[in-house]
């Protein structure tokens, strides 16, 4: 039998193909079952990394005013030509240190530590507003670090919870029903031939008693 041009596999209506399509369904229902719970879980940490998305961005933009008002205040106590001169002559490089937390068989990305140097400026290169600006943005940098690794990881889980609700319909309306409709077909060929055998072996017996 064809349908649209494709070639259709025939069913055999046997009890042991029932056996294995009752198998079947089972096995699909189990597999189901298991996405739905992956999906809800990853729905879940999706919507918690988020909290602490909007968490972080608040933070960082108390502390982002604290540190502008800060160096307004230097600015105006030395002048930005100095400020300048001093930041040119700041060479550093933060540690970040990154490692990766297991969701739902889903890695995404998570910080493990932030280092920062703090320096100092000497007495007569700088004042306290200036030293207290650059450790109020150096304060920022672990923040930042962390948001940016958050909102890699929204992506991911973003991306996981279209993948698997893709599996779950395909389970849910398109595997599941075609199984129980092949289970069905099945047993209702069953139920036909055991009726013919049923009337074959009454006839055979009316005809052996005449």
């Amino acid at each position: 039998m064809e349908k649209g041009g494709i070639k259709m596999p025939q069913i055999k209506a046997t009890r042991m193909e029932l056996l294995k399509t009752k198998k079947k369904l089972k096995l699909a229902e189990h597999g189901h079952k298991l996405l739905k719970e992956k999906r809800d879980a990853l729905i879940m940490e999706f919507f918690s990394t988020l909290r602490e998305i909007k968490q972080l961005r608040k933070q960082i933009g108390n502390k982002l005013l604290e540190a502008e008002n800060a160096l307004q205040r230097a600015e105006a106590l030395q002048g930005i030509h100095n400020i300048e001169r001093i930041a040119l002559g700041i060479a550093e490089e933060p540690t970040i240190e990154m490692t990766t937390k297991n969701v739902m068989s889903v890695l995404v990305p998570s910080v493990k530590e932030v280092k920062t140097k703090v320096e100092w400026f000497g007495f007569f290169e700088s004042t306290s507003e200036l030293n207290y600006a650059v450790k109020t943005y150096r304060e920022l940098l672990p923040t930042l670090v962390k948001l940016c690794a958050k909102q890699l990881a929204l992506q991911k889980l973003a991306e996981e919870i279209q993948k698997t609700k893709r599996k779950v319909n395909s389970l849910e309306y398109i595997i599941i029903p075609k199984i129980k409709k092949t289970q069905k077909s099945i047993k209702f060929k069953l139920e036909e031939m055991e009726r013919e055998n049923f009337t074959r072996l009454k006839k055979i017996k009316e005809a052996t008693q005449k």
